[in-house]
């Protein structure tokens, strides 16, 4: 892969120099500027740099060539060498997906009992409390409310 992208790059900054009106000076500057960002990704097995760049050469061509600073020619030229060197870069492998983080969530330390006795007294206490006021409200509703306890 790495011949191929090297051959497909010299394609790609002979494709500059080979047209019959010379490239605007700045603008090969640029694309030979960003050539090298792609080859340098690519030969570090960066596949998401690499295809950013070549995205980024894309965009200076296609600007360029709207500027009237690249005639048509030399960006169909530079424009084939940049694809046959995204269809290596697609061979570089994709990163491996970050291992995934275990959360371990620890149950809520049990209440604290705030009363004087123990967690089961204190329950048959609250029981009992709930049991009294169910009769009392027995008594006010069988007298109509008239038996104020």
């Amino acid at each position: 892969m790495k011949r191929a992208l090297l051959v497909a790059l010299a394609l790609l900054l002979a494709g500059c120099g080979s047209a019959p009106e010379p490239v605007d000076p700045q603008v090969r500057q640029q694309l030979i500027a960003q050539v090298e960002a792609v080859k340098t990704a690519a030969l570090a097995n960066d596949r998401a740099a690499a295809e950013s760049a070549l995205a980024e050469l894309n965009r200076e061509i296609a600007t360029a060539q709207a500027q009237g600073k690249l005639n048509p020619d030399n960006a169909r030229v530079i424009l084939a060498a940049a694809d046959r060197v995204a269809e290596d870069v697609r061979t570089i492998p994709l990163p491996e997906p970050p291992a995934p983080v275990i959360v371990t969530v620890a149950p809520p330390p049990p209440a604290a009992d705030t009363g004087r006795e123990g967690g089961n007294e204190r329950w048959e206490e609250r029981q009992k409390r709930w049991e009294e006021r169910g009769k009392n409200w027995e008594k006010r509703l069988e007298n109509n409310g008239k038996n104020d306890d």
